[in-house]
């Protein structure tokens, strides 16, 4: 979703065609922390069905505004202009917007609690997988940015916030339904 970190990946892109890897590390920095709170702590109360759905329809309520979200912003202008500060710190002070935190105590939550019915091992591999694609996206987008100026082709980005906004609504769907099974079982 494009937000404070895509913004900080762009500007500093400028720069470096590595910039969204060092933002993704400092993203990381705070993300991992939070997850494993989230997992032992935040998991303990979310045993009872009732407050499981209540998370998935949050987290499903989260990610169906931030796809039409994303579906309106399709036709908007992402200015790459600006002033950039340090890359990684950068990646640290956006992982503390406010976005970020509803997010994970949403949508986030849920995901670390379906991973973490599995077991440990499966809870570990979803934070290395969840890592791995920001790191991965966001150093394709820092990549793109600093060498195609692809963000500058409305047509492109209109159809990448397209698909990207579909997703995130079919994903917003399969939360809720999780939070239908739970209060029904």
């Amino acid at each position: 979703m494009p937000g404070p970190v895509t913004a900080v990946v762009i500007a500093n892109a400028k720069r470096t065609p590595w910039a969204g890897f060092i933002v993704a590390a400092g993203h990381a920095v705070v993300e991992i922390p939070l997850v494993i709170f989230l997992a032992f702590y935040a998991a303990n109360f979310m045993e009872n069905p009732t407050v499981y759905a209540i998370i998935a329809f949050a987290g499903g309520a989260m990610l169906v505004f931030l796809g039409i979200d994303m579906l309106l912003s399709s036709n908007k202008e992402i200015k790459l202009e600006g002033k950039s500060h340090s890359a990684f710190v950068g990646g640290i002070i956006t992982s503390i917007n406010p976005y970020f935190i509803i997010w994970w105590a949403t949508t986030g939550l849920a995901m670390i609690l379906q991973a973490k019915s599995f077991g440990n091992w499966v809870l570990i591999f979803f934070i290395i997988a969840h890592l791995s694609v920001d790191f991965l996206w966001d150093g394709i987008l820092g990549w793109l940015a600093h060498r195609s100026g692809v963000f500058n082709h409305p047509g492109a980005r209109r159809v990448l916030y397209i698909v990207l906004g579909v997703c995130l609504i079919l994903v917003a769907g399969c939360f809720i339904v999780s939070g239908f099974r739970a209060i029904t079982l």
